[in-house]
């Protein structure tokens, strides 16, 4: 009898982990239930930084960040030469009353107009590739301000230069948000990136007008310029990859499909009118 009941009780154990079993595989978790997107079994990843994106160093994020806001102060270091040394660029250029206005205005109208439509860019193609390339489009931009021989030609390359800060600024607030430890490191990235624009457009005024009254307004320029270029060939070096690499024919295809090109231009281009319209 009491063999029996052993016998039963062994059982009831084996069936009863059997059952136990059966159920942690496939009852669904917690954290499934309240995640449907979430395949059975998986866990929920709360960390404020993905997986697959390799957080820099704190040197390297120290030279990074000094390569993203030194793009931004130059272009607003550009901003306070134009505004300080307007009446000699006036007088040299024999610009029209009319025009007097434009050398400053159309950089911000450039680069309100196209700020969506580098961001969209910026998402496809990847940061580096465009910061890279704003930062050798305000090369030949601040060089060409320096040649320019007619006002319309410096009214052109300052829109250029408005291009240059619509590429760059998405592009710096996304390496910083994805590359940068977060936290304080990260805050700090962005409370440089912020300071950058008043800060260049203070030097711009300050060594804008010493130059300005010493040598002229182009060497202004070409200071710009070479130090763009400076920075641009550590930009090269210091920038982080893109953690999702893509092969051209995706990245043509995305550009063609994933991009509202119709919303995108339409929008720019009232955005401009509107503002040529109230200059």
């Amino acid at each position: 009898m009491a063999t029996t009941a052993l016998v039963e009780l062994q059982t009831l154990e084996i069936e009863s982990g059997t059952t136990n079993q059966v159920q942690s595989v496939f009852a669904p978790s917690r954290q499934s239930l309240q995640n449907p997107a979430l395949p059975l079994g998986a866990s929920l990843d709360t960390s404020p930084n993905d997986d697959t994106t390799a957080i820099l160093s704190k040197g390297r994020a120290v030279i990074v960040i000094t390569q993203l806001i030194s793009l931004q102060l130059l272009t607003s270091f550009c901003n306070g030469v134009v505004v300080v040394g307007l009446p000699a660029i006036a007088s040299t250029l024999k610009l029209e009353a009319s025009l007097l206005l434009w050398p400053t205005s159309v950089f911000y109208l450039t680069a309100g107009s196209c700020l969506m439509l580098a961001g969209s860019i910026a998402d496809v193609v990847g940061t580096r590739p465009v910061m890279l390339a704003a930062n050798a489009l305000l090369v030949v931009s601040a060089l060409a301000c320096g040649l320019a021989r007619t006002g319309g030609e410096l009214i052109a390359f300052r829109a250029l230069q408005g291009i240059t800060n619509a590429m760059a600024v998405p592009a710096s607030v996304s390496i910083i948000s994805t590359s940068v430890e977060y936290g304080r490191p990260r805050n700090f990235g962005f409370a440089c990136l912020g300071f950058s624009g008043p800060l260049g457009f203070l030097i711009g005024l300050v060594l804008g007008g010493v130059l300005v009254d010493s040598v002229g307004w182009r060497p202004a320029f070409y200071l710009a310029a070479a130090t763009s270029f400076v920075l641009g060939a550590i930009g090269f070096w210091v920038l982080p990859q893109d953690s999702r690499p893509r092969a051209s024919r995706t990245i043509r295809k995305q550009l063609s499909f994933d991009i509202d090109w119709v919303g995108t231009i339409v929008s720019s281009t009232g955005l401009a009118t509107l503002s040529y319209v109230l200059a």
